[in-house]
């Protein structure tokens, strides 16, 4: 395989990225740049898009960049992210064969396959998840959520790049946060594969602040959709979550410790044995036994109260 094939496939994917995440900027198109900086680079000399090596987060998109991008996308992902898709006409009925492609909730003909680990825990804990290639970071965050038991009671974050200059992802701040100046974008509006797709790409998903759980979501494969499955669905994984409020990393090792030495447990380490009751077990995991809610119903519920 050449090099300038290479090249030109790498740019299209970028390019199909770019339209992916692109939003409205006073009648001007504008990605969010947070890609490979070479191809980047590459476009920009082509007159397709602004300089990256702006300060801005974002470079302008012209016309046939949005457009081949948008055919890219579609081609690839047969489904077109949330904020540039285009009504069907109430006559447009699917076909057949693509009816028979469908999942719940989505006319994806692929699944993105994740892995997701949570960091900090040795022996890891550990799930591996399918969801439609369509997906939002929202229906991602809800089958994560689902998938590694939480109970999504706290605040949330994915963040795609370095801690202080990286996109960050998730359920904007009305008002600024003290630990970041940047309200971040909403997650239900951002599709995943805008960011997340090739295999081997990653980001960091961050759960409940104050625990500061943080898990790494990385991108296994991207596959055909099963003709009989429901999605989203866990494959495999290992070891149960720990509980909600113990306090991070220290308290859930404190837990396990009195788990494993209750004879030696002290004061706290009693405590908190009798906070989580009887029936936890860190060793314990069926991904038969993973029930996904409705992420469509959960931002209804998310926005009621906002």
């Amino acid at each position: 395989m050449s090099e300038r094939f290479d090249t030109d496939r790498i740019d299209d994917v970028v390019r199909a990225l770019l339209w992916a995440n692109a939003f409205d900027d006073h009648g001007a198109h504008r990605a969010w740049k947070s890609l490979n900086r070479d191809a980047l680079d590459r476009l920009h000399a082509k007159g397709l898009i602004g300089n990256p090596h702006s300060h801005a987060y974002s470079v302008t998109l012209d016309h046939d960049a949005c457009e081949r991008g948008r055919m890219l996308f579609q081609q690839w992902f047969a489904a077109a992210p949330p904020q540039a898709a285009a009504p069907a006409a109430k006559a447009d009925r699917p076909t057949a064969a693509k009816a028979k492609a469908k999942t719940r909730a989505t006319g994806a003909a692929t699944v993105h396959q994740f892995k997701i680990t949570l960091d900090g825990i040795k022996p890891p804990i550990w799930r591996r998840i399918q969801l439609p290639s369509d997906a939002s970071f929202w229906d991602l965050h809800c089958a994560l959520n689902d998938a590694m038991g939480w109970e999504d009671a706290h605040l949330h974050e994915f963040r795609l790049g370095g801690r202080r200059n990286g996109l960050q992802i998730g359920i904007p701040m009305e008002v600024d946060m003290p630990w970041g100046a940047d309200p971040g974008l909403a997650d239900w509006d951002v599709p995943v594969a805008s960011h997340l797709a090739l295999p081997g790409a990653r980001c960091t998903y961050l759960y409940d602040f104050g625990d500061d759980w943080s898990h790494t979501v990385l991108l296994e494969d991207i596959l055909p959709v099963e003709a009989k499955a429901r999605y989203p669905r866990c494959l495999a994984g290992a070891r149960a979550c720990p509980p909600e409020d113990c306090g991070g990393i220290p308290g859930y090792q404190h837990i396990c410790a009195a788990l494993a030495n209750p004879a030696d447990a002290d004061e706290d380490a009693e405590e908190l044995l009798e906070w989580i009751g009887d029936d936890f077990d860190p060793e314990a995991f069926d991904p038969a036994k993973v029930k996904f809610g409705s992420a469509a119903r959960r931002l209804q519920a998310l926005h009621s109260r906002r």
